[in-house]
């Protein structure tokens, strides 16, 4: 790699762990007016109040929005080099009918703009063999053209056409990689698999160039956002390039330092999420619960080896034809009422805690309940909500966010 290019690289990619998180604004060049790019000045000042390494963006956004890049510490600048409809859907203006991909400008002018490194589409899968050549041809150019300007090119691989389809994505996505290393691309953008295993055969195709995986459509959850990232660096990934994920939540800037201490600092979803180690209580959002139980499922087995909703240590019931969330919302009436101390508040840590040698078995704790969520097992022993120990399960996996855990 030569001095200019791999200085360049190095302003992309931490040199210090060899990751990136990569913010992309171009959607509405792309595909036009988009939610949470309605002013895309005003949504970049507020995610650069966080920590990342690159922005995407358009060659007109890279003109008007040169004053924000000036800082000494700003994030490099990728700037696009072609233009697509690809991905212009029913919902959007002008759909697309047929796939079409253009060059828009040579990588010299994206340097003039300030361009740390260039990105543009590769698509495989096309149907007309001599337009999938096309498409080859012109990467291969562009990626000449950026070595010559000693330019790092990233190349988003998507499989797009009509050959492709769910059974053979994956193999066509590492096809595409393969192709894209194979004309000299020196960063690659891939879509996620949805797998680890098949996202570890990417990489591994990928031979040594570094592989971003694109965000998507924004996710139901933060914890999901989170926990996919986590999923890619275990298979390989060198980083993220997510846009709607942080772009559409409500502050972009705190996502984005969730994301880097997950890339650059080796954090755990729960403590980027800042519950470790922290007072957490269970706030329920009874609005959102569409009863599929899966949170009294998660807390019987996450305690040991039932799966039975009868021992969770919360409960769901159905009133009027709406869900009632009842959770331990550690008032301490049953520690209070317990004759022997088998059962403690542990203040600091915001949990209840059960000395299971001690409890004869009584059931005051159960009486004094007042959500009723307390109850008794098999062994005349009661169900106590520890809260996981800090990683609230049915937290985790409520596909709705119908209980949340908040610090206090």
């Amino acid at each position: 790699m030569s001095v200019g290019k791999n200085i360049r690289m190095n302003s992309i990619f931490n040199p210090d762990d060899g990751k990136c998180v990569m913010l992309p604004v171009d959607h509405n060049f792309l595909v036009g007016p988009i939610r949470g790019l309605e002013n895309v000045e005003e949504t970049l000042k507020r995610a650069l109040m966080g920590r990342l390494d690159a922005v995407m963006v358009s060659p007109g956004q890279a003109k008007r929005l040169a004053h924000l890049f000036r800082k000494r510490g700003s994030p490099a600048l990728v700037i696009r080099g072609d233009w697509s409809n690809a991905f212009r859907e029913k919902t959007y203006t002008l759909p697309v009918r047929s796939i079409q991909e253009i060059l828009i400008a040579h990588p010299r002018d994206l340097l003039h703009l300030g361009a740390t490194g260039a990105v543009i589409y590769y698509f495989v899968g096309y149907g007309d063999e001599e337009k999938q050549a096309q498409h080859y041809e012109r990467m291969r150019w562009f990626i000449k053209n950026c070595e010559a300007v000693e330019l790092p090119c990233l190349v988003t691989v998507m499989p797009m056409g009509e050959k492709v389809s769910g059974a053979n994505f994956v193999d066509f996505l590492e096809l595409g990689v393969r192709m894209a290393v194979e004309a000299g691309a020196d960063m690659l953008e891939v879509p996620y698999t949805q797998d680890v295993d098949t996202f570890r055969r990417i990489v591994a195709a990928a031979k040594g160039v570094p592989v971003l995986c694109a965000g998507g459509p924004k996710a139901a959850r933060l914890r999901d956002t989170l926990e996919i990232v986590v999923e890619l660096l275990h298979a390989g990934a060198s980083g993220v390039v997510f846009g709607r994920q942080v772009f559409q939540s409500e502050d972009p800037a705190a996502l984005l330092n969730m994301l880097y201490a997950l890339v650059h600092e080796g954090k755990t979803v729960e403590e980027v999420l800042g519950l470790i180690g922290r007072r957490i209580r269970l706030k329920t959002l009874a609005e959102k619960c569409i009863g599929c139980r899966l949170c009294e499922i998660i807390c019987s087995s996450s305690h040991g080896s039932s799966f039975s909703m009868g021992k969770a240590r919360l409960r769901i019931r159905e009133a009027q034809g709406k869900y009632v969330i009842s959770t331990c919302t550690l008032c301490g009436l049953c520690a209070k009422a317990c004759p022997v101390g088998a059962i403690k508040v542990n203040v600091e840590l915001g949990r209840l805690e059960f000395n299971e040698e001690k409890c004869i078995g009584c059931g005051k704790c159960v009486e004094a309940c007042p959500t009723e969520v307390l109850k008794l097992d098999e062994k005349g022993k009661p169900l106590i909500c520890d809260r996981c120990q800090g990683d609230p399960q049915c937290v985790r996996w409520c596909p709705v966010e119908a209980i949340i855990a908040e610090v206090y």
